[in-house]
């Protein structure tokens, strides 16, 4: 990003989509990001003040880019460890797996492992990059979020739905069972004390 149009040409493309998608996706907009974001436009600010010369200028377009890729990068951690929580829970319970996929629940688990390796391996070249090339770990963080999206999409929310109804229905009944049994055991306990002492 050497100009002010490189600049922009981050934020529509890249920025935009990653930060529509988490806030889309976690209903929220978290502080660190609006810090960031806040930075950035600061920074972009200072770059069209006429006060400034061309150095000065040059040093703020510098600070904004850093800002931007820095929030661009955070909207996809914070992306995944929100997508990873969701499917953590299904891939828990082996009945979530096998009644409320649309695919098989192997092919479920081989992509949840690529869809960790692949973060795993974009935060170490994000660690191995720095100072040299920031943007080099957005590819594996943009391929694990797609992965972590077709997950998600093969969960069939009908069935999901059906299963913890199911689930809590068995529970109640369990309960209710238990304590018809503890109540059954009291009353027999009773008796037959009664009959021992009488």
């Amino acid at each position: 990003m050497d100009s002010i149009d490189d600049l922009f040409k981050f934020y529509r493309e890249e920025f935009l989509p990653a930060y529509s998608d988490l806030v889309g996706y976690i209903a929220d907009k978290p502080t660190l990001l609006l810090t960031q974001i806040e930075s950035t436009f600061t920074h972009i600010a200072q770059y069209f003040n006429p006060q400034l010369n061309e150095s000065l200028k040059s040093e703020n377009l510098h600070k904004a880019k850093t800002h931007l890729i820095r929030v661009t990068l955070d909207c996809y951690k914070l992306l995944w460890a929100s997508m990873h929580s969701d499917l953590k829970k299904i891939e828990k319970d082996k009945y979530k797996r096998k009644f409320a996929l649309n695919i098989s629940e192997s092919e479920f688990l081989s992509k949840f492992l690529e869809f960790k390796k692949l973060a795993k391996k974009a935060r170490r070249v994000e660690m191995e990059s720095i100072g040299v090339d920031p943007l080099a770990s957005l590819e594996y963080y943009k391929k694990a979020i797609e992965i972590g999206n077709e997950l998600l999409e093969s969960v069939d929310h009908h069935k999901l739905q059906e299963l913890e109804s199911l689930s809590k229905n068995i529970k109640t009944i369990i309960t209710a069972r238990e304590f018809l049994i503890g109540v059954l055991t009291g009353i027999i306990s009773t008796l037959i004390v009664n009959q021992i002492f009488i």
